[in-house]
């Protein structure tokens, strides 16, 4: 098929990247399988010159296959492809078209197509080739979405293996020489950069100084503060202004963009809502030129217009200073968004919507010190989001956890560990983190992998289409106060709600999808199917009440409802959303169901199960029904034997060895195997308490069965069972080899104490000082490796002197220790020369009548 080139003079006029093109043209030419980096600020014009630029220089080498753009939201492809086809002068869907979620607009004779991140990821799953493809451009990779930076590996192999192939990174933020670096072929990609913005964009503030942010997000007060500078400041600029004046507003979310639109009624207003769940009608009207004669507009929107999109006559940008970031909370398994003070790099591209058409202005309600303060770069989402989603789309790829692919930064090692255990938990990997043939069929159904699970297996329990209508509903963002999804999917059931159509669209799509996959066909059941879809693909969220409007989750976590809800009512929910609000964790939408139902889709939750424990020395038993961590019911039951021996267990694991006392004859032992240990090795073992507790089934099962049958823990002699630790080749010589005492020159034998197990140094004998006399060798123990130190006592026992050598004690300390002590124990011997005076325990009198 021929190509008629873009007119790339004509839609590049008056932009700031215009003149850029050729060298984008050249570097093509060059090599057009040399991945290329291209940086240039906001509002620059990158996402309309490069495309139709890598169309012409490919189909002047006689690559005709098409150019892939991607951007990270919907609105973004639909608005960059209806600029550049108005642009092109030619009808949208012919030689530029878009396709996102449930919208296309393509035809055969398309040369440039606009997508978003996620669906050209599911592409690319389905056509690792990506054959007909000549070219993807990936935009906006400096937002770092996940969905953005899986593309960038994924797409960089397929790059490495076709030498048909462009691939070409942009970004509005100085990520330029890291992106050159991942991509390295011979050399590092090359970098264009074109460094001047397309107009001026003033800064100034309009503080507030009350508090902005709360758990709820921003407060009223805030906002009411945003509303009134969007009224004031739109109201100064067009008053000296000869054409209407358009203000954009930032906000980080749509209750956020619901409340300011309300301020703004009460001053007298019409703003406009631009977010996500309006219908794509109402994003082209606003983002379209107004008619003439339309007065100025305030257009309040959330973060989805802060890149690659024009908004005719906007030239005022009131910014609110704050955006949402996912995080997950890894102790209570849930993620969500969190309301944080938006990164610089997203305060430019707010700043630069003002830009794009003539010289503009930026108010920003943050404070200067504030702003300044504000991280460089938003938080990559790799590092905080959910990786359920990623993880099947790497395993899909053949790259599970991404070992093998070259990622611009790889999943952290602990939460993908975590949450491939939850696809293993839907069967959609093996243990080795393969896809399964169940998650084959999971990965191409364009939701996240619970909600895919469910749909598959809700289909087979409640019909096809009654599950795809939940499952619709939970993929999109549509909530209602009270939370009740009950109440919400009937909502959204009328015609006259916003999101209806979305919600069908939605809906029919899955709806096909699950036909084709699912089994047998039973009647619809649409009642059932919202907390049984919820429960399938959210188990460990189903919630039993606990008190006023608070719910126990499966999992463990403790949750509330919203105030007045009318689902607090109900003793069972079917969790489907549930996020951190401060130090507690908020349910957002669910249902009501009886339980049996639940128990009858996930048996395998539902345990009935007899259990022991150790409570002030006396053990107890009780037998309890539970579904996850929730304890349906509890009963006492006869103690056995065997749940005696697993309460003693558990006691001695939770309490370790202090759960006996204090045991002298137990202590000496230990520390005798563990000096055995240190010196000899094996077979000796060590004796550290980890150690002695893993092999307590070699040492302590008498131990255990004394507890169990009632014994009092610190009347059990842990001594006699220890000595089974004792290797057997020693059985006989243990004594000689480590010996438990030792004679000293008096006669008297002397109780050694070895360190403890685990740390160095020597043997210990604590002895008075004239029990010595005489004794010219300091004594080696165990295999005369092992030193001994001697504590030499004053005949009252208080330590005198401490020596690992009693030659060289005798000889030098000893003679000042003698004048100190001789007049403070003159009953006992103290001679001049102690290698002739006999070793005694005794005093000189008792000395001389016993000789």
């Amino acid at each position: 098929m021929s190509f008629t080139s873009f007119n790339l003079e004509s839609i590049a006029a008056g932009l700031a990247f215009g003149p850029s093109w050729e060298e984008i043209a050249q570097s093509l030419k060059l090599d057009a399988a040399q991945p290329l980096v291209i940086h240039a600020p906001p509002g620059s014009g990158k996402t309309t010159v490069v495309p139709p630029t890598v169309a012409n220089a490919l189909a002047e080498q006689s690559l005709n296959g098409r150019v892939l753009v991607t951007q990270p939201r919907r609105v973004a492809a639909r608005a960059a492809a209806r600029r550049l086809a108005q642009l092109d002068g030619s009808v949208l869907g012919e030689r530029v078209g878009f396709s996102i979620r449930g919208e296309r607009k393509v035809s055969a004779s398309t040369r440039v197509e606009f997508v978003t991140s996620g669906l050209l990821l599911r592409r690319l799953l389905n056509d690792p080739d990506l054959d007909g493809v000549s070219a993807v451009i990936i935009d906006e990779v400096h937002e770092r979405s996940i969905d953005t930076d899986l593309l960038v590996a994924m797409v960089n192999q397929v790059s490495e293996l076709r030498d048909n192939f462009s691939l070409i990174l942009m970004s509005a933020t100085l990520h330029a020489q890291e992106l050159s670096q991942l991509l390295v072929r011979d050399q590092p990609a090359p970098v264009i950069s074109a460094d001047t913005a397309q107009y001026d964009v003033a800064e100034t503030f309009d503080s507030f100084s009350g508090q902005r942010n709360t758990e709820r997000g921003l407060s009223d007060e805030y906002l009411q503060h945003i509303a009134a500078a969007a009224w004031k400041h739109s109201a100064d600029i067009n008053r000296n202004s000869a054409s209407p004046v358009d203000t954009l507003v930032f906000l980080p979310g749509v209750r956020e963009v619901q409340r300011v639109c309300s301020h703004l009624e009460v001053l007298g207003s019409l703003p406009l809502a631009l977010h996500s769940q309006i219908s794509s009608v109402e994003q082209d009207e606003i983002l379209s030129e107004p008619e003439a004669g339309t007065g100025p507009r305030i257009i309040v929107s959330t973060s989805i217009a802060e890149s690659s999109l024009t908004v005719p006559r906007v030239h005022l940008v009131i910014d609110s200073g704050y955006a949402r970031e996912p995080r997950r909370d890894t102790g209570r398994g849930f993620s969500g968004l969190v309301t944080v003070v938006a990164s610089r790099a997203a305060a430019t591209q707010r700043a630069g919507r003002a830009g794009r058409l003539g010289a503009g202005q930026v108010i920003r309600t943050l404070d200067a010190k504030s702003f300044a303060a504000a991280p460089a770069f938003s938080t990559p989402e790799i590092r905080t989001g959910d990786l359920v989603s990623a993880g099947l789309e790497l395993a899909a790829w053949g790259t599970p956890r991404g070992e093998g692919l070259s990622m611009w930064e790889a999943p952290p090692d602990a939460a993908m560990k975590l949450d491939e255990q939850v696809l293993r938990s839907l069967d959609a990997v093996d243990d080795s983190g393969r896809i399964t043939s169940l998650g084959e069929k999971m990965v191409q159904i364009p939701t996240d992998p619970r909600t895919a699970r469910a749909l598959l297996d809700g289909s087979i329990h409640f019909g096809v289409q009654a599950t795809a209508e939940v499952v619709a509903l939970l993929a999109s963002t549509e909530r209602v106060a009270s939370a009740d999804l009950s109440e919400l999917l009937a909502a959204v059931r009328r015609s006259s709600h916003p999101g209806h159509r979305a919600w069908k669209q939605e809906s029919r799509r899955l709806a096909q999808l699950a036909a084709g996959m699912a089994g047998s066909q039973p009647t619809e059941d649409s009642h059932a199917a919202i907390a049984g879809v919820c429960a399938l693909a959210y188990p460990q969220w189903l919630a039993k009440k606990v008190g006023e409007d608070e719910y126990l989750l499966a999992s463990g976590t403790r949750a509330v409802l919203p105030r007045g809800s009318q689902l607090g009512h109900s003793e069972f929910l079917a969790v489907a959303e549930v996020s951190r609000t401060g130090q507690s964790a908020m349910i957002r939408r669910a249902a009501a169901f009886d339980f049996s139902l639940v128990q009858e889709l996930l048996p395998q939750m539902h345990q009935v199960n007899e259990s022991a424990q150790l409570i002030d020395g006396k053990i107890s038993a009780r037998k309890v029904e539970s579904f996850g961590l929730i304890e349906l019911s509890s009963k006492p039951v006869k103690v056995t034997e065997a749940l005696g021996i697993k309460a003693a267990q558990a006691a001695v694991q939770e309490h370790g060895l202090a759960l006996f006392g204090a045991q002298e004859n137990f202590d000496a032992l230990r520390r005798r195997l563990a000096g055995a240990y240190r010196v000899l090795g094996e077979p000796f073992i060590p004796m550290d308490e980890e150690t002695l507790l893993a092999r307590a089934d070699q040492w302590l099962t008498p131990v255990l069965r004394a507890l169990a049958g009632g014994k009092p823990a610190e009347k059990i002699d842990l001594h006699s069972a220890l000595r089974s630790l004792l290797p057997w080749e020693h059985a006989h010589d243990f004594d000689q080899l480590v010996p438990q005492r030792l004679q000293v020159p008096s006669g008297s034998w002397i109780n050694i104490q070895y360190p403890p197990a685990g740390e160095a140094g020597p043997a210990v004998v604590a002895v008075k000082l004239q029990e010595c006399f005489g004794l010219q060798e300091s004594p080696r123990l165990i295999n005369n490796e092992l030193p001994v130190q001697f504590h030499l006592l004053s005949p009252a026992g208080r330590p005198l002197a401490v020596t690992e050598d009693l030659v060289s004690f005798f000889n030098g300390p000893y003679a000042h220790v003698r004048s100190e002590m001789r007049g403070r124990y003159p009953k006992h011997p103290w001679p001049e020369n102690p290698w002739e005076h006999v070793a005694t325990k005794f005093t000189k009198n008792r000395l001389s009548k016993e000789s």
